[in-house]
């Protein structure tokens, strides 16, 4: 529905002029961003549905919480344990074999680490009431921030020193080190190696280049590793059935490479990873098939999600 900007008067569908007054109105009005009214050019409030044309675009929506809380003291630590183990049976799923987790849940009960996730648990709970009493729903993104490193670190403790045994994979503990990482804050280098422990695997790796196979390098440069001048090659892994360098994989201070057989070279900035997957016997990497072995893949799926995000230092050119 229109209205004449002069007198106000609803205007017939598809006229220019106004029936009552006589008023051209074409581009004297403008389109309410809430209702799509149109009202008069010089409106405050749209006429329509009372919007404030020169406040806010439109109200913000509400965030929803991942970790629902309601916030009541005498209960809340009771609540921050219930939602550890739904994340812990996630992490069982995505990480190790669904099968056992009752196993690690036994384990749980069992071992040290429930009295130091009951200390882990108060500390959490207070930080969220925290949090909670000082900003109310604006801080709900914040208290979901802090319980998602807060849990990942208390998954990653707990499966690593518990329970080796449940997990399938050897898992380094000096990745434990690197709960709180920070992109420019964190040795880069010294992370990847922490994580993928190169000297528990059976792939080939090269860290010299100079002294690396000439051919075998051409052939790497030639088939997957386009890496820009600025980029820090850390490694490559050759997992080409011919040792000739066709397919593998190798990381920089700011991309993974990689090329699986059949398949064309990939390549991806650690600050535009979307979704790493881990599937039972390989990854996919926003979307793209990555495969190693299954010790390397799992340390890999660790490592791409602390990566996620991740820019070059200002002075390198990100």
């Amino acid at each position: 529905m229109h209205l004449c900007p002069n007198c106000a008067a609803e205007i017939i569908p598809g006229a220019k002029f106004c029936h009552r007054c006589g008023d051209r109105f074409v581009e004297k009005t403008k389109a309410c961003p809430a209702c799509q009214g149109q009202s008069p050019i010089a409106s405050v409030f749209c006429h329509f549905c009372g919007f404030h044309f020169e406040g806010k675009s439109a109200p913000p929506s509400l965030y929803e919480a991942k970790y629902p809380l309601d916030f009541d003291p005498d209960t809340l630590t009771d609540q921050v344990k219930a939602l550890f183990f739904s994340c812990l049976r996630h992490r069982v799923e995505e990480e190790h074999d669904i099968a056992r987790y009752s196993d690690y849940v036994e384990r749980f009960y069992q071992s040290r680490f429930r009295e130091i996730y009951n200390v882990r648990a108060e500390q959490i709970a207070e930080d969220a009431l925290v949090q909670w009493e000082r900003f109310g729903q604006e801080a709900l993104q914040e208290i979901d921030r802090r319980i998602d490193i807060a849990f990942e670190g208390l998954l990653d403790y707990f499966t690593i020193q518990f329970c080796p045994d449940l997990n399938g994979i050897i898992l380094p503990a000096s990745i434990l080190k690197h709960e709180k990482v920070q992109p420019g804050k964190t040795d880069q280098w010294a992370m990847i190696r922490d994580f993928l422990d190169f000297e528990r695997e059976e792939e080939t790796f090269y860290f010299n280049f100079i002294t690396m196979p000439r051919d075998l390098l051409e052939n790497v440069c030639k088939h997957f590793l386009f890496a820009d001048r600025k980029e820090k090659i850390w490694f490559i892994c050759d997992l080409s059935i011919k040792g000739n360098g066709k397919e593998g994989f190798a990381m920089t201070d700011s991309r993974l490479y990689w090329r699986a057989p059949f398949d064309r070279p990939r390549r991806v900035r650690y600050a535009e990873l979307r979704e790493t997957k881990k599937e039972k016997n390989w990854l996919t990497i926003n979307g793209h098939f990555f495969n190693v072995n299954p010790s390397l893949n799992l340390k890999m799926y660790k490592l791409l999600k602390k990566l996620r995000g991740w820019r070059m230092p200002a002075a390198m050119g990100a």
